[in-house]
């Protein structure tokens, strides 16, 4: 890579709407565009439970770190969580001091940040390919379907994410010839990014630049302005100020966990045993990116007619997760979230191209459409086909949900269509009213935040977690808790209380475990996913238990209190499971056997 003195030349910003010249318009359509987002995001997420198994465990870390005014090493159930930096526990500390230590509270984070991005990717769209650029950069962010999920998980991705786009967009500005401030804007970028979420948020950017210059625009560039030198020192320094402490805190455990296990291990031993599929990445982002990928035809066309340095740019700033990920053998489709907001502008400068979209483009985005409409029907169709028991009902009401999300983004995306892309599809003097359009994108829009708030109901109601919490609430402080088979970290969370999970336990009549208050859990039988798929297919209903639960507590010779039987839905492993709850209580509770 050589360097030059002189700057980059800056591509020129198509010209937006009318009305986008005025400042006014463009800071309450860009607040407008913010609040969208948040509102989407923050709609039902106060009522849907952690789900997966990192969403209670960043928000169950964040608790005890508080409890033990240790915010330098993250614990979980009492032992080290070393899996990520600690950005997103302090983020999540600060917000459990306003909205408590609750599903919103470990989200709120997240939520914000989803905003954040959303007006980050109006004033890059906007800086690069005009107001119509910006609008539609911001909107695609805001509604596509892997933001949509991450944008209210509380987890560590969209702090990453932002710290980013953040240093991507410096990266242009600098070696375009802005001034010194985006320095410091980069390189403190990179620190933060690097505190959310490790090496990722380093790696993105220089595969970015590799792919830039070295493959897709191949033309000498003022590295110089850069600083790497000076930078790097800035952004260690800021990784120093917290990884020398942890690393001394806990013996080198940081590293050797952290990076050995949770990275380079990661990248040689698929997670889970799943196996690797190297089409993995351009099938799940298709899906991620729903609905706005049915455009990438749009995108193709608009690179022939208008390839400079910066769609140059934003194209290695995608693709760059791809090349990054798709040897690492664990796949997850959220790896591919930090080249997302390159897609999203490059979105916004399709929309910005003159040229008619061509026949291919047309059959792409009816494709991809067809198949989100037709999701859609099918879960529609699932909870129609067969008639449901009544414990099953909030799930019923679950996939009601997930149908109404996907069609709302099937109407969402024909909107767009119709008022953001008119460009490429009819002359100017042929495009049709834009009322109607419109009005539909903005009632999909409530719909989607309404669907959302359903799904978080729905799934509420079936928690297995919450609807344990009554029988713990009254147990005394030195209670022993016990799990086997359901070994789900929402377990710590709900109950605030330290486990003994799986092999660390005996089954509740083992004598070792003295005679202290025990509170037990075992998984009795589960119904998987494809058990579902089998019913919903065949109508053969699932194997029914031999051996049922005992309908009220009763205590037994030894003084275990007899099973209770508790149902619900597994989220971490989309599978309904019944499980055998069992007490003991404490020994001046327990009545002499008889001799």
């Amino acid at each position: 890579m050589s360097d030059t003195s002189g700057a980059l030349p800056a591509a020129r910003s198509p010209v937006g709407f009318r009305f986008g010249e005025s400042p006014s318009p463009v800071r309450w359509i860009s607040f407008l565009l913010a609040l969208v987002a948040f509102l989407l995001s923050v709609s039902g997420s106060a009522l849907l439970p952690l789900i997966d198994r990192d969403e209670p465990r960043f928000a169950e870390a964040t608790r005890e770190m508080a409890e033990r005014g240790e915010w330098c090493v993250p614990y979980f159930n009492g032992v080290y969580r070393l899996d990520k930096p600690p950005l997103i526990y302090w983020l999540m500390g600060i917000s459990y001091r306003v909205f408590g230590e609750n599903e919103l509270g470990a989200r709120m984070p997240s939520i914000a940040l989803s905003a954040l991005l959303c007006l980050l990717m109006f004033l890059i769209g906007r800086s690069f390919f005009g107001f119509r650029g910006g609008v539609v950069a911001a909107l695609s962010t805001a509604t596509s379907l892997q933001i949509l999920i991450h944008g209210r998980l509380a987890a560590a991705d969209m702090p990453m994410v932002v710290s980013i786009v953040l240093a991507q967009w410096a990266i242009l500005r600098l070696l375009e010839g802005a001034k010194s401030t985006w320095f410091w804007i980069l390189w403190i970028s990179l620190g933060l990014g690097f505190l959310a979420k490790g090496p990722i948020a380093w790696a993105v950017p220089l595969a970015t630049l590799l792919l830039w210059r070295l493959i897709l625009w191949r033309k000498p560039a003022p590295w110089g302005r850069l600083h790497f030198l000076k930078g790097a020192l800035v952004a260690t320094g800021i990784v120093a100020l917290w990884g020398i402490p942890a690393l001394l805190s806990t013996h080198g455990a940081f590293w050797t966990q952290g990076m050995g296990e949770h990275v380079l291990r990661r990248g040689v031993e698929a997670f889970d045993g799943r196996p690797h599929f190297w089409g993995y990445y351009l099938v799940s982002s298709l899906v991620s990116l729903f609905p706005w990928s049915a455009f990438f035809g749009w995108i193709l066309v608009s690179l022939r007619g208008s390839y400079s340095s910066r769609s140059a740019f934003l194209v290695a700033w995608f693709l760059a997760p791809f090349f990054l990920f798709t040897p690492y053998a664990t796949q997850l489709p959220h790896y591919l979230l930090p080249g997302f907001p390159a897609f999203f502008l490059l979105l916004g400068q399709a929309a910005t191209t003159t040229a008619r979209s061509r026949a291919v483009s047309l059959t792409l985005f009816w494709s991809v459409w067809s198949v989100g409409f037709l999701g859609g029907c099918l879960a529609l169709l699932a909870t129609l086909t067969r008639p449901w028991e009544p414990r099953f009902a909030a799930l019923r009401l679950a996939l009601w949900a997930l149908a109404g999300i996907l069609f709302s983004l099937c109407l969402l995306v024909i909107a767009a269509k119709a008022i953001l892309f008119s460009n490429c599809l009819a002359a100017p003097g042929s495009r049709p009213s834009r009322l109607l359009p419109l009005g539909l994108g903005i009632v999909s829009t409530f719909a989607l935040a309404g669907c959302f708030w359903l799904l978080g109901a729905s799934l509420r109601i079936v928690e297995p977690a919450l609807t344990l919490r009554p029988l713990w609430k009254s147990l005394p402080p030195d209670t022993v808790f016990r799990a086997s088979g359901y070994t789900e970290p929402s377990l710590v969370f709900y109950s605030g209380r330290r486990w003994l999970m799986d092999s660390e336990q005996g089954g509740p009549d083992d004598p070792s475990r003295g005679m202290a208050a025990s509170f037990s859990i075992r998984l009795r039988r589960e119904r998987t996913l494809q058990d579902a798929f089998r019913w919903l297919f065949s109508g053969r209903p699932p194997l029914r238990d031999s051996s049922p639960f005992s309908a009220s507590p009763v205590r037994s010779n030894d003084g275990w209190l007899g099973a209770t039987r508790i149902e619900g839905f597994d989220s971490a492993r989309f599978s309904w499971v019944d499980l055998e709850v069992r007490s003991l209580p404490g020994p001046e509770k327990i009545p002499p056997k008889p001799q």
